[in-house]
């Protein structure tokens, strides 16, 4: 990532931020835990079936990757473990565009490779078939629903916005009334108040919390990481192809782990040991 300052006229000063696409991994934002209130009361018709009821919970501090899992990245992932690329979407594959047609189990393969590659530990293991996963590692994993939910509001730095970042969609999201049918390069709307890209929108991500709707209502409100078993996994955030109501940062849906659509991508997360 490389900063350029342009100074115009003496008076006007410009600061531009230009990302390179080509090296791992990509930008991480520092998130200072805090409490905060979780899910809404402002769903509006199916939207907030799956939603969460507002209450409060506490979240400590963790990085999130300023942007969605690439293509690109995706793709140097399946050339050192010697895979093969899902099938492309009707768009194609893209370097900059959200990667997606993964499932959760991929999603998870992806961090730990990128922790060992990283010389950092790997959150992610397994107890016959069930995944653990060690909070405390430095590796790279999927954000619990409260850290993604803490980060698309704008953590500490919340202005209470509608969406991730602004109460006008257009201005921070690729979504169904804007996309042509398509996701696109990340990071080409607005950020939020955090400095994160495509929390609304482009595509949903998965969390690492396994979905029950009621859960909220027997969880530890301090770091709460959903139910300890089911069916399905949360998916957060809306995509290219939703209604505006889906894209509020309370919304949340769920599929089963091993499923794969054109809709679903990820972000990472590292936990901030001290």
């Amino acid at each position: 990532m490389k900063k350029i300052t342009i100074l115009l006229a003496t008076t006007l000063l410009i600061s531009i931020t230009l990302v390179s696409f080509t090296t791992l991994p990509f930008p991480m934002i520092k998130v200072e835990g805090s409490k905060f209130f979780m899910g809404s009361e402002d769903g509006d018709g199916s939207a907030d079936i799956d939603e969460q009821k507002k209450h409060e919970v506490t979240v400590s501090n963790f990085e999130i990757s300023k942007f969605e899992v690439t293509v690109w990245e995706w793709k140097q992932f399946v050339k050192a473990k010697g895979l093969k690329m899902p099938k492309a979407p009707k768009w194609g594959w893209k370097d900059k565009y959200p990667m997606n047609n993964i499932t959760w189990e991929e999603a998870i393969a992806y961090c730990n490779w990128l922790s060992k590659k990283e010389g950092l530990t790997q959150v992610y293991g397994k107890n016959g078939p069930f995944y653990t996963c060690n909070f405390q590692a430095n590796g790279y994993r999927l954000p619990t629903e409260a850290e993604w939910e803490f980060a698309a509001k704008g953590g500490k730095s919340s202005k209470g916005y509608k969406y991730s970042g602004s109460n006008t969609l257009d201005e921070i999201a690729w979504h169904k009334g804007n996309s042509n049918g398509t996701p696109h390069a990340v990071g080409t709307k607005l950020q939020n108040e955090l400095g994160i890209y495509d929390m609304s929108g482009n595509v949903w991500e998965w969390c690492w919390d396994w979905y029950n709707k009621d859960y909220y209502k027997i969880e530890n409100s301090n770091n709460p990481k959903g139910p300890e078993n089911g069916e399905k996994k949360s998916v957060r955030g809306g995509s290219w192809d939703s209604q505006p109501n889906y894209i509020r940062p309370a919304n949340r849906i769920s599929t089963a782990p091993e499923k794969t659509h054109e809709f679903y991508g990820f972000r990472l997360v590292r936990t901030v040991t001290q």
